[in-house]
């Protein structure tokens, strides 16, 4: 099965509440205790043009893990971050192509 990745784009009010976001994920993401099939992988990024954007892409080996993760999001991360009322753009999809250049 091709990976399947999720982007979560948000654009905070001010840089402050980016940052205390991101602190937040950081901090959450090392206690996820589930059963995985494969592996996960998360990556997080501030934005160097805007300092109130940041981004978390998340890529899965199974459809079950990402299932189980964003169930696990859904109630450990998920209302910090509405409390925080971001502009959100959500995108899923498999990945088509990926390359590695050195």
């Amino acid at each position: 099965m091709d990976e399947i990745r999720r982007t979560i784009m948000n654009e905070f009010a001010d840089e402050t509440c980016c940052d205390m976001f991101i602190m937040v994920l950081k901090q959450k993401w090392p206690e996820f205790d589930g059963d995985l099939k494969g592996r996960c992988t998360v990556e997080i990024v501030k934005d160097t043009n805007d300092p109130r954007c940041m981004s978390a892409s998340l890529t899965f080996e199974h459809l079950d893990d990402f299932i189980l993760i964003s169930d696990w999001a859904e109630e450990t991360i998920i209302p910090f971050r509405d409390s925080l009322s971001p502009k959100t753009q959500t995108y899923n999809g498999v990945v088509e192509a990926k390359f590695q250049l050195e």
